[in-house]
């Protein structure tokens, strides 16, 4: 007889682990532990789920019970695992069903019992209609209260990847919905202009938005929520979903003895073995590496369960297989806007003691005579001191996740600004631009690093303005119906094309930021500044473009 091999855990790492072990060792018997009642589903897709868009609810299950029978491997649903020996090789639960215990033995384990929802500890928050989203069991109860409860005003707790998918979801069936954030930004691994831009988006599609507050009490009448109270207002609500992220559930691993991780996830090496021998964790449960920093990260993302389950399956058969880390890759569809990130942001390079860069450039995903183009604002992150790519974000219609696979691509190899000018991409009218925005932007990093051009972020441009009047100035360089639409309080303008005859209006002794839609004239217009003797002159990166979350801005 073969090995046992037993998994707790059946919606993604766990599934992944025991389906790859038994394509290694067919005669392994492997056994799947799941505390629900579905398994292998896929909980990415439960936004869409809601909104309509995914029609069937078995169109979210990937694989059956009765297919992993069909290989070989048993699943038992409706079992709460409550202990692990790691000395004895044996786990002890309760079917959820009977009430029975039991207790089953192992040669290998693997431990993928995920993560599950923060809950805040407020008042209220038993209420009815207070909601979660992370199981398919979680969209089910969601709908159904959207069927059968009167239900108009929604509220959502968090402006992360699910709480913003979510927001889409609820307008499109005619919800209203408020999102409240306790963080200054939506979005918080993203840097504050591209959260800028995607809220303004939101805004404008009826998405009402408050930051820098928190959810201090819900209010109710006759047992179910029918108000949000925030430091700053009070909301009228008759559904809330809390979307404050998750955490690892490690309660099982810990209670075991091994070993968690400084993130407060369970410690692994490459292998994905944990600190016993013979038992492995993957998935939302598990901590991994940053291929940046070399730090140890938790990035619960379901790509990377998946991959992580396979290197377990691969390793508890004797095989050898490695799980290096994360950058941090992540994408999703807000409306018709398509946001993604790899790497880190400033923010986090800042913090992590780099001395970051950054360019940011307006882009198109096909030649600008080719009809159907789509736009995108790219922004790419490189160290200053090596020329090292560290990151980088896209939003817009146009094709993010094109735009941010390359730039894992070059995260993952090390490459420098420079070797990214030169990737050979491919390139027609219907696919591309004659040069990527990709490149592009790693056009104007090197300008930077070559000293070409300074920049400058909007943020400090924000803050220059207010306590530098006398020493700092902004140009715009625009056209006059570009100017009308939208500016810089406090800016001159001048557009390019009248610039050299209109330098007698700027002061060479004060700090000149110029900028124009997205970049390119501001950039000629600093080359030209520079020759006529202007030497503190930098380029506002991303221009106007990201200049958001300003009322006095608008004309």
């Amino acid at each position: 007889m073969g090995k046992r091999l037993l998994v707790i855990g059946g919606v993604a790492a766990g599934p992944k682990a025991a389906a790859k072990a038994k394509r290694c060792d067919p005669e392994m018997e492997i056994v799947v532990y799941q505390e629900e009642e579905e398994i292998s589903y896929a909980g990415c897709g439960l936004p869409y789920f809601v909104s309509g868009l995914i029609k069937k609810r078995e169109d979210l299950i990937s694989r059956t019970p009765g297919k992993f029978a069909q290989d070989g491997i048993k699943v038992l649903r409706n079992r709460q695992i409550e202990e692990i020996d790691i000395i004895e090789k044996t786990i002890s639960g309760k079917n959820l069903e009977s009430g029975e215990l039991f207790e089953d033995h192992f040669d290998r384990l693997v431990i993928a019992t995920g993560a599950q929802p923060i809950r805040p500890k407020i008042e209220g928050i038993d209420l009815g209609n207070v909601f979660y989203l992370r199981s398919i069991f979680d969209a089910d109860e969601i709908l159904q209260a959207l069927k059968s409860d009167k239900i108009t005003d929604v509220v959502i707790a968090g402006g992360g990847y699910i709480g913003l998918e979510m927001a889409e979801s609820l307008i499109h069936i005619g919800k209203k919905v408020t999102i409240v954030e306790l963080a200054p930004q939506i979005l918080t691994l993203f840097d504050d202009d591209f959260a800028g831009l995607l809220r303004q988006y939101l805004e404008k599609k009826g998405v009402k938005i408050y930051t820098s507050e928190g959810i201090e009490a819900l209010r109710g009448s006759e047992g179910k929520v029918t108000q949000v109270r925030t430091a700053g207002r009070e909301i009228e609500a008759n559904a809330v979903l809390m979307s404050l992220g998750v955490r690892p559930r490690v309660e099982l691993a810990k209670k075991a003895g091994l070993r968690i991780g400084e993130t407060g996830a369970v410690w692994v090496n490459e292998r994905m073995e944990t600190s016993a021998e013979g038992i492995y964790a993957a998935g939302d449960c598990a901590e991994t590496t940053h291929l940046i920093t070399g730090k140890k990260v938790w990035v619960p993302l379901g790509s990377t369960a998946n991959k992580q389950g396979r290197v377990a399956g691969v390793n508890l058969c004797g095989g050898h297989a490695v799980y290096p880390g994360v950058m941090g890759t992540a994408i999703f569809k807000v409306f018709d806007f398509n946001v993604a990130k790899t790497g880190l942001s400033m923010r986090e390079a800042e913090k992590e003691g780099f001395h970051p860069i950054q360019a940011i450039v307006r882009g198109y995903d096909r030649a600008h005579y080719y009809p159907g183009e789509k736009e995108s604002t790219l922004k790419v992150i490189a160290d200053q001191e090596t020329g090292r790519i560290l990151g980088g974000q896209a939003i817009g219609e146009g094709p993010s996740d094109k735009f941010i696979d390359i730039l894992a691509m070059a995260l993952h190899g090390k490459m420098t600004c420079k070797d990214l000018a030169n990737v050979d991409l491919a390139y027609a009218p219907p696919f591309s631009p004659v040069l990527s925005p990709v490149i592009v932007a790693a056009n104007v990093l090197t300008n930077k690093l070559e000293g070409r051009v300074r920049g400058i972020q909007v943020e400090e441009v924000r803050e220059k303005l207010s306590t530098s009047k006398e020493t700092f100035q902004v140009l715009d360089v625009r056209e006059e119906d570009e100017v009308k639409r939208k500016r810089i309080p406090g800016s001159t303008w001048v557009p390019l094309w009248k610039l050299e005859k209109h330098l007698g209006e700027l002061d060479k002794k004060k700090e000149i930021a110029v900028h124009c839609e997205s970049g390119l004239r501001s950039y000629k217009a600093c080359l030209k500044l520079q020759k006529e003797g202007f030497e503190n002159v930098k380029n506002i990166d991303g221009g106007i473009l990201c200049w958001c979350d300003d009322p006095e801005s608008i004309i």
